[in-house]
Parts: C-alpha cells; sequence; structure tokens
C-alpha cells in the first residue's frame, strides 16, 4: 500500500516538514515494526480493528509513518528504528500537534 497522492496528505506531509525534531517524544520501545504499527492502529483508533497497518518513509521526514486504511498519512504517531530489534514510538507533543496543525491549515488553503 502507498500513501494516496491526495491534496491532504500533501498537505500532511508539508506540515511535518516543519516541525522541529524536539516536538517529537516516546520511550515505548518495541521488537518488530509490525508490532508498532499494531499498536499505533489500536491507539489512533481511525481503522478498523482488522486492519493490517502498512507504513512508509517520506524524504525530508525522520522516521517511518502508518498509512491508514483509507490511504491517509497517520501523522501524529511515528517510528524510529533503533537497532535490529529496537523500534521506538513517538507521537507530537502538545506545541507540536499545534504547530502542526496551524502549518496544515496554510497549506491546504494554498
Amino acid at each position: 500500500m502507498t500513501i494516496a497522492n491526495t491534496k491532504e496528505n500533501n498537505a500532511t506531509v508539508s506540515a511535518l516538514k516543519k516541525i522541529n525534531e524536539t516536538k517529537w517524544v516516546g520511550n515505548t520501545v518495541l521488537q518488530t515494526l509490525e508490532a508498532c504499527l499494531t499498536s499505533i492502529n489500536l491507539e489512533s483508533g481511525i481503522n478498523s480493528g482488522w486492519y493490517q497497518p502498512a507504513a512508509t518513509t517520506i524524504n525530508g521526514l525522520t522516521g517511518i509513518y502508518m498509512i491508514n486504511q483509507d490511504g491517509s498519512l497517520c501523522y501524529d504517531f511515528r517510528v524510529i528504528k533503533e537497532g535490529e530489534k529496537a523500534y521506538r514510538i513517538e507521537t507530537l507533543t502538545s506545541s507540536g500537534f499545534n504547530e502542526f496543525e496551524n502549518n496544515y491549515l496554510k497549506f491546504i488553503n494554498q
């Protein structure tokens, strides 16, 4: 599965590129990317429980992002590979989320 080429996804990626690395936090480390994606999927509540999450990397962004069932990007979580069997889940801080929302609105309205 690939990320859908939509105005919304393009605005999401552009807004994420404006977020400082210090706006991401997380201590949960799991052994596989699949375990991280399952955790994110359950936490986000966007997709059905039967959805087998897919992931992608994006040029200009750090980490691995989950692709939602509808092809949109799950923007408020990312996974950082730290080792052979160590993947850390990060989420946006409140200020990071606010910054994302403000940037998203600028890009979506262009």
